[in-house]
């Protein structure tokens, strides 16, 4: 797909199609113009990453500048590069230094701040699991829990009801609060995954196996079904034997 930098005439230099630079380009005109090309596909690639996370697009550009950035950049510098306002700027690089994706530093010989792009990856995504994800899925657990309860009181209050009508509302609760049991065991095993991923918990293969697994047929079913598979199998055998005699006493 052609991009507007393509439509310009500014796209990449290939085999195929030389750079449109110009007959009195330099070379090391042409490097800086890949370069900073390059930059901005860097750039603009971190806030569609960010964006799909569900951070803000400036947010993810902000941190791709410092990270493609050799040197810390100041507040201006960044609002100068990324075209946006003071505030907007103030306001991302704050959010970002909470989460640990950008750090504040300062440089010799200059009064302002400076800023940093934090390059450990795994800390970063790790630092937004055991903040984020991690409050969504333990407020999940709550309200599932809290469901869980009231469809419980509500068999217990339908416990012995004799009447068509209370016979239904109690097969009602007792299927949502079997199904919410179930969403609470599945809410929990993500936190169980989740600690595995940051490495605060060991795989309890048990657990996963009994929260996932499918249902078997119900037990008369299934023992019908084992019932008459050995009797055949017994049915077998039997009529085997006399031929496996026979064929022994020919030799």
């Amino acid at each position: 797909m052609a991009t507007a930098d393509d439509a310009r005439g500014g796209g990449p230099a290939s085999p195929d199609r030389p750079h449109r630079g110009g007959r009195g380009t330099l070379p090391g005109s042409r490097s800086e113009e890949d370069l900073a090309r390059a930059r901005d596909h860097g750039i603009d690639t971190c806030g569609r990453i960010a964006e799909f996370w569900g951070f803000t697009r400036t947010m993810g550009r902000t941190f791709g500048l410092l990270y493609l950035s050799r040197d810390p950049l100041a507040q201006s510098e960044i609002q100068k590069r990324l075209g946006i306002s003071a505030g907007s700027a103030s306001m991302t690089l704050s959010a970002l230094g909470r989460w640990g994706v950008v750090h504040r530093v300062w440089v010799r010989g200059q009064r302002r701040e400076h800023y940093q792009a934090e390059t450990d990856f795994w800390k970063m995504i790790a630092g937004v699991l055991n903040e984020r994800e991690r409050r969504e899925i333990g407020a999940a657990v709550a309200v599932v829990g809290r469901a869980e309860a009231g469809a419980r009181a509500a068999q217990a209050a339908l416990r012995g009801a004799s009447s068509p009508a209370a016979r239904r509302l109690k097969a009602e609760a007792d299927f949502t609060a079997e199904r919410l049991q179930r969403l609470a065991e599945i809410c929990r095993l993500g936190e169980t995954m989740l600690d595995m991923l940051l490495g605060q918990l060991t795989l309890d293969v048990g657990r996963f196996r009994d929260v996932l697994k499918v249902e078997p047929p119900p037990a008369g079913e299934a023992g019908e079904g084992r019932t008459e598979r050995s009797e055949r199998g017994e049915r077998s055998g039997r009529a085997a034997r006399p031929a496996r005699r026979r064929r022994a006493e020919r030799r």
